[in-house]
């Protein structure tokens, strides 16, 4: 577990530079670490884009909402006004 969170504070930049640069003498010599921490950069990467792709979703179902329901005429018209006047 300590070398989790010391893997994140690392990729995160949240390390002391002294500390920071012991973890970096470990990554050269420890294999095993090297692969754990690339393989939380890569959870790191993952995370980002699932989030990135539920909030094109989320704002995907706003636009629907906005700009095809019929009752939002006006805001439309407005919308348009700002953008083409």
């Amino acid at each position: 577990m300590n070398n989790i969170r010391q893997t994140e504070d690392y990729l995160k930049g949240q390390m002391e530079p002294v500390e920071a640069l012991l973890f970096k003498a470990r990554l050269l010599t420890n294999p095993l670490l090297r692969m754990n921490v690339r393989l939380q950069q890569k959870a790191y990467s993952l995370i980002s884009f699932f989030h990135r792709n539920q909030l094109k979703q989320e704002v995907n179902a706003v636009h629907e909402q906005l700009f095809n329901d019929p009752e939002k005429e006006a805001f439309r018209q407005q919308i348009s006004h700002i953008f083409n006047p």
